[in-house]
């Protein structure tokens, strides 16, 4: 398994030499020329826990068959210099899974010619000398260890390694610690060929994000209608408008039973939710200013309305509604507010933004006065049907690989969960540029500049993913609505969990939203709708502390969901339900948190009796999670009427 690893000091370059450039495929206009070869690179780094500093202790890297591996950078840094010296034609792709992190050290050891990020610290792709090196992490969206079982390829990452134990320079690994360092870089090679050949792409033509996928299928499939797509692009100002008026999913505990052991929660799943919504309803096309005067109008004639509100004296019209619609982020200058857990329960006065979507749930479930103002509408169509017409191809692909070829079946799955994710992505979104060895905001390019270049290049509309984000809320809601206030327990994005059985109110749903035409079959030849609600988890016993924060139990044990808290780990480590309760800590299950080191305070640090070169890093300490409820939350509980928690907790259909 280790034949063909070598140091880098024995290692002849060979294989750099013969390499060739890759020919472009007709068609593709990339001014870049790149080699014939899909190399890797990784680091291993071992904490030095009394200055909170990392340092790299081995380095991979992969081309072709071969593994060179180093154990300083004095060692990179000759490495990167000979095949600098070498490779003068082209440049050679490198892929790193999660380059953010090797990015932090390697700013600082070889010379960056440009970076692309994604946020301060999110980078995808950066270059230095003949190496371009890309984030394999954002470009499959699993980590490492899901990709390589996902491609099915032959060397797999090795389980069991011990990341606690202290390394260094000069420490003798192993054989299975060298084998698991060796495998992250030769896993990775074999998955990014395997993936390219079954995806039929190369170097030239692989998108570089998991978005990227779904936004070259559907442009594609829209290309006879980019110019009428075109006219639907929003303007600078409705751009800021849209920026406000959009909102994610809907996650939220029933006040009435938080912190409390429930017996018998079920739950139901809408199916494939986002895509159901850009298949199922019309979007609008071009926004126009429009009179306030008429909103009510606009309305009733289902004209699509974004617009600021200003809100006053806002009340729940049953104070036993357990999931309050309007969000306190959402909102400016409130006045008199009443929270539960990030919802507004009440106000005297609020400033928000919103569509008519959501001001139609906001008005089945609040009394309030409001006044409009900056009010756009646009006309409503479907979104052409090519385009409906390959979103649903992918749902039948989808469900007809449910159970058999496995990386298929992922690859579609991960395709249609991305179409949502490239109908949001935000054309204001600020650039970033490198700045000496840092990365920050590109200040020099406004946000007239980026609407701008948007009306020219754009091709799909901010506000399908806008309006299809505000679809899904209102479907979910649909479904709380629809059962007794008393039954309802949590919901999230696309779920919603319950008391009592509700199947018939579940199928009446069904026969309101299903369309007998958005279906996919299965291997067996049983037909699933799209955005059907279908049974998902039934808890024997459930409890939350919150969105995102809650535990249960199924006739598979105990289970334990919470941002920040490994799930297997939390499981193990809390070990009964009851335990679930404010004030627990989890230790084991809380993660880490990273410690970015920019300007390490020494250069040189003497550990394991030898000097070791100490860069910029990210130090990765151990952190605990606990249990809590917000100050307001904890007080808003405390207030409740026990009536109300008796009543529910004994109601019965």
């Amino acid at each position: 398994m280790l034949e063909k690893v070598v140091s880098v000091n024995d290692y002849d370059y060979e294989e750099f030499i013969k390499l060739e450039v890759l020919k472009r495929k007709r068609g593709n206009k990339t001014k870049k020329r790149y080699y014939d070869c899909i190399t890797a690179f990784d680091i291993e780094t071992t904490l030095l826990d009394d200055i909170k500093q990392s340092i790299m202790y081995i380095w991979q890297y992969q081309i072709n068959d071969i593994t060179i591996i180093g154990r300083t950078w004095d060692e990179f840094r000759a490495f990167y210099e000979r095949i600098n010296a070498i490779c003068i034609d082209a440049k050679i792709v490198t892929f790193i899974h999660n380059a953010s992190y090797e990015w932090q050290y390697l700013k600082n050891v070889i010379p960056i010619d440009d970076v692309f990020a994604m946020d301060h610290r999110k980078v995808l792709t950066f270059s230095s000398g003949c190496i371009e090196f890309r984030c394999s992490y954002l470009w499959t969206n699993m980590s490492l260890d899901a990709f390589l079982k996902h491609v099915n390829i032959e060397h797999k990452k090795i389980e069991g390694f011990d990341y606690n134990k202290k390394r260094y320079p000069n420490t003798r690994l192993t054989k299975k610690e060298l084998l698991y360092c060796v495998n992250d870089v030769r896993g990775l090679v074999e998955g990014v060929k395997k993936k390219l050949e079954n995806d039929g792409d190369d170097l030239y033509t692989v998108p570089k994000t998991s978005t990227g996928y779904p936004r070259r299928i559907f442009r594609r499939a829209v290309s006879g209608y980019i110019k009428w797509f075109r006219k639907w692009l929003p303007n600078l100002e409705v751009l800021r408008l849209l920026k406000r008026v959009y909102r994610g999913g809907n996650t939220h505990t029933n006040r009435y039973y938080t912190g409390m052991i429930l017996e018998n929660v079920k739950s139901k799943d809408i199916a494939s939710s986002y895509p159901f919504q850009l298949l199922k309803w019309k979007y609008p096309k071009e926004f126009k200013k429009g009179i306030e005067a008429y909103f009510k109008y606009y309305i009733k004639y289902d004209k699509a309305c974004i617009f600021d509100i200003k809100i006053f004296n806002l009340r729940l019209k049953n104070d036993l509604h357990g999931a309050p619609y309007l969000s306190k982020d959402k909102c400016e200058n409130i006045l008199g507010g009443l929270y539960d857990n990030g919802r507004v329960l009440q106000c005297e006065y609020a400033l928000t933004s919103m569509c008519e979507v959501d001001f139609l749930i906001m008005n089945k479930m609040y009394d309030f006065d409001y006044e409009i103002s900056n009010l756009y509408i646009a006309s409503k169509t479907y979104l052409p049907k090519t385009f409906r017409a390959e979103l649903l191809k992918m749902f039948d692909y989808k469900t007809s690989l449910k159970g058999g070829d496995a990386y298929e079946y992922g690859k579609y799955k991960s395709m249609i969960n991305a179409v949502y994710g490239m109908t949001v992505q935000n054309p204001l979104k600020a650039n970033y540029k490198l700045d000496g060895a840092d990365i920050v905001v590109d200040e020099e390019e406004t946000e007239e500049a980026l609407a701008e270049k948007y009306l020219n290049h754009g091709w799909l509309p901010y506000q399908v993913g806008v309006y299809c984000s505000a679809y899904a809320r209102a479907m979910l809601q649909s479904a709380i609505d629809s059962i007794p206030a008393e039954a309802f327990v949590y919901c999230d994005t696309d779920s919603v969990y319950y008391i009592g059985d509700y199947d018939d109110v579940f199928d009446k749903l069904n026969e309101q939203y299903c369309d007998d035409e958005l279906v996919g079959v299965d291997r067996d030849g049983v037909v699933h709708h799209c955005g059907a609600f279908e049974d998902d988890k039934v808890c024997d016993r459930f409890v939350s502390l919150g969105a995102k924060k809650y535990c249960y139990e199924d006739d598979k044990g105990l289970h334990v969901t919470t941002s920040g808290v490994n799930k297997k780990l939390g499981a193990e480590e809390l070990g009964c339900i009851e335990n679930y309760k404010e004030g627990f800590i989890f230790n084991k299950a809380g993660g880490t948190e990273s410690v970015f080191n920019d300007n390490p305070p020494m250069k040189k640090i003497h550990k394991n009796g030898i000097d070791i070169e100490v860069v910029s890093n990210i130090a990765i300490l151990p952190s605990t999670y606990t249990l809590g409820l917000a100050g307001d939350y904890r007080r808003l509980l405390n207030s409740l009427n026990d009536a109300h928690i008796k009543y529910s907790l004994h109601y019965e259909r």
